[in-house]
């Protein structure tokens, strides 16, 4: 069995021409040309307010929207390093050891 290689008629046809959607619609425009939406968000928030639009599209909109206005706990995940020391620091916190790990008391 062949390996590797010319195989006829396998790949992208000779002379084919590379298509790009570069089409924008009208109210892409209108958007993009206000100076009074500085974001898409901006955008979305304005749709979600207004009480002529659809409610199909304010709630699509809004669940879009809610990872930009409402953060994550898990969006910033603490390090093994990071635990290890959170971990350190409250040790023995609510023992009758609590006041052992204290670094700042003199010893005499």
């Amino acid at each position: 069995m062949a390996r590797g290689g010319y195989r006829p008629s396998a790949g992208r046809p000779k002379g084919s021409v590379s298509v790009s959607p570069k089409v924008k619609s009208v109210e892409a425009e209108l958007v993009l040309s206000n100076p009074e939406y500085r974001s898409a968000l901006d955008f979305a928030m304005r749709v979600i307010n207004d009480p002529t639009a659809e409610m199909a599209d304010k709630i699509r909109l809004a669940i879009a929207a809610m990872p930009f206005q409402h953060a994550r706990l898990s969006d910033a995940p603490i390090g093994k390093k990071e635990q290890a020391q959170a971990d350190a620091d409250t040790a023995g916190v609510g023992t009758v050891w609590g006041d052992d790990l204290d670094t700042g008391a003199a010893v005499n």
